[in-house]
């Protein structure tokens, strides 16, 4: 009982009233209960304990939505409150030292962040090709060459595969047909530089996770890289 004990002196907050209401409702509620189990059910004294108990909890509902609403500036913080006067009235504010120094980090802290997210946008945005998942054929000879194009573009995974397979009879990258134009741009102009020669759709009914194929089979979808300047 101890731990749950209210410290008077502990609550310095206005909020904190909020939760020691709360904590006044129960117990009156408990009491007001458990006195109306006590008496005979016959009698009005019980009655009127039990109906004093629900009449209890719409007003408190209403007087906290009364504060949440109405008087909700008066609930901050001396810190903020005094903010809120100075803004709202020509009051004359007196803040201590230490609610002071308190307003002036909040307001340094919000203007790094304010740097920091410009300093954010004015970056140049990486490759479209970084969030792409991609698939490497291990029988490729230029393995090496491949994943080190997609490490220096910091791609989300490659994933090996063609293990139990046969080596692909020619150069074909394939390629998700869920990819913007800017993507598919993007990977056939990296296939070209590692020297693919033709490309692919992978289809949505395929049980293939991976956007991108490099030594990809099949010869349905058979297309050819154009040579670009």
């Amino acid at each position: 009982m101890d731990n749950h004990k209210i410290t008077p002196e502990r609550i310095t907050k206005p909020i904190q009233l909020l939760g020691a209401w709360l904590v006044g409702l129960l117990s009156v509620d408990a009491a007001f209960l458990v006195a109306a189990t006590q008496i005979n059910s016959s009698s009005w004294q019980s009655g009127a304990l039990v109906i004093a108990a629900i009449i209890n909890v719409p007003i408190f509902i209403g007087a906290l939505f009364l504060l949440q609403t109405k008087f909700r500036p008066e609930l901050q913080e001396d810190s903020y409150y005094s903010t809120y006067l100075s803004s709202r009235t020509n009051r004359p504010i007196t803040v201590s030292k230490r609610d002071a120094l308190v307003i002036d980090l909040e307001k340094k802290i919000d203007s790094i962040e304010k740097l920091l997210l410009d300093a954010h946008a004015r970056e140049p945005s990486g490759s479209p090709l970084t969030d792409l998942a991609f698939g490497l054929n291990s029988h490729l000879s230029n393995k090496d060459q491949i994943l080190s194009k997609l490490n220096a573009i910091s791609v989300l995974g490659v994933t090996e595969f063609g293990t139990e397979s046969d080596p692909p009879g020619f150069m074909k990258v394939a390629i998700s047909e869920s990819l913007s134009k800017l993507q598919t741009k993007e990977v056939l102009k990296l296939a070209q530089e590692l020297g693919f020669t033709h490309y692919g759709y992978i289809q949505h009914f395929e049980e293939i996770w991976e956007d991108v194929l490099f030594g990809a089979y099949g010869k349905d979808d058979l297309r050819l890289i154009v040579q670009t300047a």
